[in-house]
């Protein structure tokens, strides 16, 4: 298999899933982050969706031991149309996944909530063309998910360039 990329060994390092955890993994590719949470689950599971039928089935190849185990399922499916009843989910990931700075995610955000499990976390991670745009990518979503009630922590690693923030649900 090809190399990890830094973005996302960086990206679950900051999930840092245990593993009863349930996770969500949103636009997960073709499943190098899901492998990477895979590793860490023992009784845990990962669902992970993408928009993409081909990457949902190259992820499904990728984790075929998680899939043939138990403990992953892909799911050709956008956020918008999520079930909460999926849920509830103990991390959800996403990187990458640009609706989050690039207009305001209304309906996502609001089903967020919905699919996390109390004191559960939403992780959100970006690499970006260019280190210029870490700090607004952070501003923007940090600024959003305040908004919408979350407690939030912004992280900024200019050496990758990669951005992150880590929200909770603020009670």
């Amino acid at each position: 298999m090809a190399a990890i990329p830094a973005r996302l060994t960086w990206a679950v390092d900051r999930l840092a899933p245990r593993p009863g955890d349930r996770v969500l993994e949103v636009g997960c590719g073709r499943g190098v982050a899901a492998e990477l949470i895979c590793r860490a689950l023992t009784d845990g599971t990962l669902l992970a969706v993408d928009r993409s039928a081909g990457a949902v089935r190259a992820a499904e190849a990728r984790n075929a031991a998680a899939v043939a185990a138990g403990r992953a399922a892909f799911r050709v499916a956008e956020l918008a149309a999520f079930d909460p009843a999926d849920g509830p989910f103990d991390r959800i990931l996403a990187v990458d996944v640009n609706l989050f700075w690039v207009r305001a995610p209304g309906v996502e955000f609001a089903l967020l909530p919905r699919l996390l499990a109390p004191g559960g976390e939403l992780h959100l991670c970006w690499q970006p063309p260019d280190a210029g745009r870490l700090t607004m990518i952070v501003e923007r979503v940090a600024a959003r998910l305040r908004e919408t009630g979350w407690a939030v922590d912004p992280a900024v690693r200019p050496d990758g360039p990669f951005c992150a923030v880590t929200a909770r649900r603020a009670r």
